[in-house]
C-alpha cells in the first residue's frame, strides 16, 4: 500500500509538472502571438501613413500632360534631332519617377516610355 500511494505521488506530481509546462508553453505562444500581431499592427499603421502621404502628395503636384507634339513635322530619319528628343524624354521620365509621386503604371510615365521606344524604333 504504502509503494502504491508512492507511486500515485509520483504520479501526480509527473502529472502536474506536465500540465504546469503544458500551461507555459500556451502562454508563451499566446505572448508571441501578440508581440507578431502589434509589429503587423504597427507596420500596417506607417504602410498607411505613408500611402496616405503619397496620395496629399499626388493631389499637390498636377499630373503632367504628356508631351504634345506642336512642332512642324520632322524628318523622323535625323538622328541627332532624334537623340536629343530621346535624351529629354528619358530625363524626364526618370526625373518623375525620382520624385515617389509617379509610378511605372502611371499614363504620363506609360507615354513617355511609348515616344521612347517609338523613337527607338525609328533610328
Amino acid at each position: 500500500s504504502s509503494g502504491i500511494n508512492a507511486e500515485y505521488g509520483h504520479y501526480k506530481e509527473s502529472w502536474t509538472k506536465a500540465l504546469k509546462e503544458l500551461i507555459n508553453v500556451r502562454e508563451k505562444a499566446q505572448q508571441d502571438a501578440k508581440h507578431r500581431l502589434l509589429h503587423e499592427q504597427t507596420l500596417m499603421e506607417h504602410a498607411r501613413l505613408r500611402y496616405q502621404e503619397e496620395s496629399k502628395l499626388k493631389e499637390k503636384i498636377p499630373v503632367v500632360e504628356p508631351v504634345k507634339e506642336t512642332a512642324p513635322a520632322v524628318d523622323e530619319n535625323r538622328r541627332p534631332d532624334n537623340k536629343i528628343m530621346m535624351a529629354r524624354l528619358i530625363d524626364e521620365r526618370d526625373t518623375l519617377l525620382r520624385t515617389g509621386v509617379y509610378t511605372k503604371e502611371d499614363a504620363v510615365i506609360v507615354e513617355l516610355n511609348s515616344k521612347i521606344k517609338s523613337i527607338q524604333c525609328s533610328t
